[in-house]
């Protein structure tokens, strides 16, 4: 606003157009105006990696609707927070696109073909062509004609457009985010048209829910007018931006706008997954898996097989397509039911279930594959490993036998490359010696008599551990943390994926190094991923930047290895 203090983002625009004045005052080359091109590249990057954080907010969603879903609690608050922000995700997809639509426009009428690279499933467009292509970048007069026009005082319709859409954009998200009802409690918000109103309207709004609600709408107000660097008077948003200005240079400015709606959607999503009071489990990847308590039946008894989501909880189960056997090969022919399928064990011999299951994955219905093989079978011995017929070196890797018509002191078993330690009512762990590959297991039953009746043998294959995931803080390795949180860390770990089926593996680290983008030099990791000062200090400087780490590490039965991994550290 005129007169008024200026805010940094304002700061730096008039920063960009005292610069644009300075290169064009000095007629200069395309050359030297093209270092806007590595600006928008910037920028975009920066844009991206906001993604990754909005990505990962909408799964937490998720996970909090599967929580609520298992522990049969109300679904209300959850579905009134699920709703907004679905339509805080489609309205920012909307204005994007509009932004870019319109950049694409300018950069088309200066090159003579569009600039669009990617759309999603609903046309918006999402992503533009690298700027470094463009023939005519030092071109002005396109930006000036198509959004100032010939008077800088009063910008033409298009230009001013811009700043309708993205006012309109925050006034619609801010009252979604400060209307609602809780328990007795309605509040509401209208958003004012001028920012000098915003306290007042602040007025019938959470008290909680002031500060985010007013620094949201201070992020995406646009200044109705800006100080002219170099001149005297001020002149219209709109004009100080895009009059006489290089295209690369106007281009770079929509790149900014996308980034300022990206950052704003990310601060109000976080907002609104704060309203739903759960803690949701502690999973961080969807995969589809069939269990059983069982993968053997006899002749003439059925077997409940559960169809889930892999997070080992009691997650939320959707609907499932299915065919058996010889329908596993024909879609068409498969039934539909929810979850739980009740086999069928009147025929005997190995039968195989196969389909997929209906998972929402950040509010979005995605089909996921699985597959199930169970046997029927005349009396007789079995042991059943459900989740995988594999023995880990150096783990207390459990079985569980059973033998129709025997009771459990009734029933031995032999091992083979392998040893057995009883767990009680029918179960046991197994122990596998480091380098064995393939062990067995046979059961048979004792008669009353004595002798005793071979009831079969069973096949494993023996390997190490799976490799872990590097975890630093809350963010696993690929992932990003906040600066904050960064400094706060004072070690790595590393463990298995949530995702991997076994517990209590520990994995001891050794030692390592840890380096920093655009940083020299790297640091020491000491035992137990303990990071000495000189890591601390290069995390110190790591805001936007990314941490390299390669760790040493002992898994339990030995074995030596090199775990790397990246993290993102946000600002």
């Amino acid at each position: 606003m005129a007169g008024g203090k200026e805010t940094p983002r304002q700061k730096m625009i008039g920063m960009m157009y005292l610069v644009l004045t300075a290169l064009l005052a000095l007629n200069v080359s395309k050359q030297i105006v093209a270092a806007f091109i590595t600006l928008n590249d910037k920028i975009d990057r920066s844009a991206s990696g906001i993604d990754d954080q909005i990505e990962g907010t909408y799964m937490r969603f998720d996970q909090k609707g599967a929580t609520l879903q298992a522990q049969h609690e109300n679904m209300d608050d959850f579905n009134l927070w699920n709703e907004k922000a679905l339509d805080l995700r489609k309205s920012s997809k909307e204005v994007i696109s509009f932004l870019l639509s319109e950049c694409n426009e300018m950069i088309k009428l200066a090159e003579g073909e569009d600039w669009i690279e990617e759309q999603d499933d609903d046309g918006n467009i999402t992503k533009l062509r690298s700027l470094d292509k463009i023939e005519n970048m030092d071109d002005y007069d396109i930006p000036t004609n198509l959004f100032v026009g010939g008077n800088p005082e009063k910008p033409g319709e298009r230009g001013m457009a811009l700043v309708e859409k993205i006012h309109g954009y925050r006034n619609h998200i801010s009252e979604i985010m400060a209307t609602y009802t809780t328990g007795q409690k309605s509040w509401s918000f209208k958003a004012p048209e001028k920012p000098g109103q915003l306290s007042q309207a602040l007025l019938s709004a959470n008290p909680a829910d002031t500060a985010i609600i007013s620094r949201f709408y201070k992020s995406l107000t646009l200044p109705e007018v800006l100080h002219v660097h170099g001149e005297e008077g001020e002149l219209p948003w709109v004009s100080v931006t895009f009059d006489h200005a290089p295209i690369v240079a106007a281009a770079a400015m929509f790149t900014s706008l996308k980034l300022d709606i990206k950052s704003a959607q990310a601060l109000s999503a976080e907002y609104m997954l704060a309203k739903i009071d759960v803690t949701p489990f502690n999973f961080n990847k969807i995969d589809p898996m069939a269990i059983a308590n069982t993968a053997y039946i006899n002749q003439g008894d059925s077997l409940q097989l559960n169809v889930m989501i892999a997070a080992y909880d009691s997650t939320s189960i959707t609907r499932v397509r299915y065919g058996i056997d010889a329908d596993t090969a024909n879609k068409a022919a498969w039934k539909e039911t929810n979850g739980g399928l009740a086999l069928d064990g009147a025929k005997p011999g190995l039968h195989r279930v196969k389909g997929e299951i209906a998972v929402r994955e950040r509010g979005e219905i995605v089909w996921k594959p699985w597959d199930f093989s169970y046997t029927v079978g005349q009396p007789m011995g079995v042991i059943a490993q459900p989740d995988m017929r594999v023995l880990y070196w150096g783990y207390d890797n459990v079985i569980e036998s059973a033998a129709s018509g025997y009771p459990a002191d009734k029933i031995k078993l032999s091992p083979s490359g392998c040893s057995l330690r009883s767990n009680g009512n029918g179960k046991y762990y197994v122990d596998v010696a480091r380098g064995t590959r393939t062990a067995s297991i046979s059961i048979s039953g004792l008669r009353d008599d004595g002798s005793s009746v071979n009831l079969g043998k069973f096949d494993f294959q023996c390997k190490s551990l799976p490799r872990p995931t590097l975890y630093f803080g809350s963010a696993e390795s690929g992932g990003s943390c906040r600066l904050v949180e960064a400094r706060a860390t004072n070690k790595v770990r590393l463990a298995l994926d949530p995702s991997v089926p076994l517990t209590n593996v520990k994995y001891k680290v050794t030692g390592g190094t840890l380096r920093v983008s655009d940083l020299p030099g790297s640091a020491e990791i000491t035992a137990d991923g303990v990071l000495n000062q000189r890591c601390k200090n290069l995390i110190a400087q790591s805001a936007g930047k990314t941490l390299y780490f390669d760790v040493n590490y002992e898994d339990p039965s030995g074995i030596k290895g090199i775990e790397s991994g990246s993290i993102k550290i946000q600002p």
